[in-house]
């Protein structure tokens, strides 16, 4: 059996790492796959799960926007996944968006809620100045990581307030080993549970 899985975790938990750790344990029935949602904002460099367009194709079942950035994508490509016993990988920064996946695909959904560290201004302006052009103001930079800042709190509560949302937490912590064991133990039951069925 295959299985969606989301991740879901504010600015700077881990999320790529995570869906890393995923990838690797591909085997005994588990085949991860990268699933790409269509998205509004800007190329970033080495992304590999966005399709980056000005406007929201018609065709998206589920559209969510988050710091005015619209993403969507389409049911039918997560069907076809399954149906070809994929297990699609998919980011879900918006609650509403996991409780609908998980109303429509549930009992093939799993669930992880990434928790790192709650929201840290310092990190969120040291990202915005690798992020930034060499002539850009240093007002607008310290603006843009106030208002990324504001709003991953605002987000980060919203989402430990819909904590029973999520199948599993993952504390992704200094310790990749640690993490990674997480993933592994996840992974684990899925396998043991796609072998019960087909056994």
């Amino acid at each position: 059996m295959a299985y969606v899985i989301t991740l879901t975790g504010p600015s700077q938990c881990g999320k790529s790492t995570i869906r890393n750790f995923l990838l690797e344990q591909a085997g005994d029935g588990f085949n991860p796959v990268i699933f790409k949602k269509y998205t509004t904002r800007s190329p970033r460099e080495f992304e590999d799960d966005a399709i980056c367009i000005k406007d929201m194709p018609a065709k998206c079942d589920l559209v969510y926007e988050q710091y005015g950035v619209r993403y969507g994508f389409q049911f039918d490509k997560l069907y076809d996944l399954l149906e070809k016993g994929k297990s699609p990988i998919i980011v879900l920064n918006d609650v509403r968006a996991v409780e609908d996946v998980r109303t429509a695909l549930a009992p093939q959904v799993v669930s992880l809620f990434l928790y790192r560290n709650p929201p840290d201004y310092n990190k969120f302006f040291e990202e915005e100045m690798r992020r930034a052009q060499a002539n850009t103001d240093l007002e607008k930079i310290t603006r843009s990581a106030q208002t990324r800042f504001d709003k991953a709190k605002a987000i980060y509560r919203i989402y430990i307030e819909n904590i029973y949302l999520f199948d599993n937490v993952i504390l992704n912590t200094n310790s990749f080993e640690y993490t990674k064991q997480q993933i592994t133990h996840v992974v684990e039951k899925l396998k043991s549970a796609t072998k019960k069925l087909v056994g």
